[in-house]
């Protein structure tokens, strides 16, 4: 196998301009080669691996079964090489930061931290996605993302998953709700009440954290703890609810928190490619992440304590 890597390693530039070209005379122009080199080389490629690589449909080339397997692997090959040799010329805190969350985490504390980042480093170019724990788990192992942030303990290999922080989830209800006004609630009185709950995660839980031996009424079913809120405000179901999402609609008197029901903190996970490449800015960033993290939960305790929010 590595005679046969040698033999083909500088062909394989070419092959893969003529799979995205989907023709020699494209690929020509691209590569700045004569039509004449590159097919050449594509023949050259072809014997070598004893495999026709290409079916010919008029004037295209399109890609056949194994020329599609030898794309995909190339693809990350030379999505890792173009990461490398970005390290190599840039700075740790220059060029693109490729990272992943969702929902809340996105609203309160990636994002934010994000843009500190980039106050501070000017060259860096934070790229952010919102996607699910395990797509993103997936991507950080394959290469495609830095880093990516989750509730889930869900692991991949290929990732270096850990767990950094927790946030909180409290009970919410509306102006609107019977239990709004309601003279020290307890668990009984809200569990008679029907609740808004998210989606079921990758994990298999629900994503806000209801203790599993507790029996609660479902009254609508939502994708993220972030769609909640408006629910809640609405005034027609109780919401669990992370306090950082509902901290400034229960300042504001539009929520009360129904501090009957003791709920596990939120593990927060972050994910990151284990080759170290954007290291020094990915460390940074989760860093950043759990310092924002820990600061709400510092201030969130401490505005219960002072007056009273629960």
């Amino acid at each position: 196998m590595q005679n046969l890597r040698q033999r083909v390693w500088n062909w394989l530039p070419t092959f893969l301009a003529v799979a995205d070209a989907g023709s020699i005379t494209d690929a020509s122009k691209t590569l700045h080669l004569t039509t004449a080199a590159v097919s050449r080389t594509l023949r050259l490629l072809e014997g070598e691996l004893g495999e026709q690589l290409f079916n010919r449909v008029g004037r295209t080339l399109v890609l056949n079964e194994r020329g599609a397997r030898l794309r995909e692997s190339l693809s990350d090959a030379s999505a890792s090489v173009d990461r490398g040799i970005a390290r190599t010329l840039s700075s740790a805190f220059a060029g693109p930061l490729r990272v992943a969350s969702l929902g809340v985490l996105t609203d309160h504390f990636i994002i934010a931290s994000l843009l500190d980042l980039k106050r501070e480093y000017s060259a860096l170019i934070p790229e952010h996605r919102n996607m699910g724990a395990a797509e993103a788990a997936r991507d950080v192992a394959s290469g495609m993302l830095d880093v990516a942030f989750y509730y889930e303990d869900l692991t991949v290999e290929g990732a270096q998953v850990e767990h950094v922080v927790d946030t909180s989830m409290s009970v919410y209800c509306g102006r609107g709700h019977p239990l709004f006004k309601s003279t020290k609630p307890s668990q009984a009185d809200v569990l008679k009440h029907a609740f808004s709950v998210p989606q079921i995660g990758d994990a298999g839980r629900v994503l806000d954290g209801w203790p599993t031996e507790l029996p609660r009424a479902i009254g609508m079913r939502i994708t993220t703890l972030r769609s909640n809120l408006e629910v809640c405000r609405s005034g027609l179901l109780v919401c669990v609810l992370p306090d950082a999402t509902a901290f400034e609609s229960h300042r504001a008197g539009d929520l009360r928190r129904l501090d009957v029901i003791e709920l596990p903190a939120i593990p927060i996970f972050a994910a990151r490619d284990v080759s170290g490449l954007r290291g020094g800015a990915a460390d940074a960033l989760v860093d950043a992440v759990v310092d924002r993290v820990t600061e709400f939960n510092r201030e969130f305790a401490s505005s219960v304590a002072a007056v009273g929010l629960a």
